[in-house]
């Protein structure tokens, strides 16, 4: 619905608008796939702390999104929303191409995993996924909230995710706010009740957050747990 020159333009705002919150963060941006940004941490340089920095990007990116698309709906224009996956995992890097055309990326599992997780944020209404290898990087310095165990193409086991809220370091921009900071106490209580097998205490805890905060994920986990009640 969108005439192609506008949507060039709002769609390269987008871009540079993620960009940005990488380069700040130490990162490399790989490629650009239609509208979707892939981006490294830690080559070529090294950088011990690679898994916050990307959750620091991340953080960025979300509220910048929030103030650019603001903009856009004071203009009568629908807003756009970036969903985001991260993980944290060995792969290889380097110039992989011909004489003719050469391109310095990633290559591996790693990258594979970090996609589904950007696919994932639709099936739980989140927006920033993150697994549980990077929150074992930098899980102390973030606030997370659990999501759920998934299993992934070409991973045997399920491994837990969680949505990613904010950061702890005082930084006003990227700090979770007192929201969510209580939406990730509560979904942590209410994910250990489904864990344990508790669900219809589980639902019941699910259904309070949802109703106080209007929580996508939490009607989402809600309704699993009355499909775990009826098995």
């Amino acid at each position: 619905n969108t005439p192609s020159r506008e949507l060039l333009e709002r769609v390269s705002s987008y871009l540079k608008l993620l960009t940005y919150a990488i380069k700040e963060e130490d990162g490399t941006v790989d490629k650009f796939i239609g509208d979707s940004v892939m981006a490294f941490w830690g080559a070529p340089v090294l950088n011990q702390f690679h898994a916050y920095h990307a959750c620091v990007a991340a953080i960025k990116s979300k509220r910048r999104m929030a103030i650019f698309n603001a903009e856009l709906e004071a203009q009568s224009i629908p807003p756009l929303f970036v969903r985001m996956g991260l993980h944290s995992g060995a792969v290889l890097c380097g110039n992989i191409g011909s004489m003719e055309r050469l391109s310095y990326t990633v290559m591996g599992d790693g990258v594979n995993i970090a996609s589904r997780l950007e696919g994932v944020n639709k099936d739980y209404l989140t927006q920033i996924c993150v697994s549980h290898s990077l929150f074992k990087e930098a899980g102390e310095r973030l606030w997370v909230r659990p999501i759920d165990k998934i299993a992934v193409k070409g991973r045997q086991n399920e491994f837990l995710i969680y949505e990613l809220m904010g950061i702890r370091n005082g930084d006003p921009e990227v700090d979770a706010t007192e929201e969510e900071k209580r939406l990730c106490i509560l979904t942590k209580d209410a994910y250990t009740l489904y864990s344990s097998g508790q669900y219809a205490e589980a639902e019941l805890a699910y259904m309070a957050i949802a109703t106080e905060f209007n929580d996508g994920l939490s009607k989402v986990m809600a309704a699993k747990c009355r499909e775990k009640l009826h098995a």
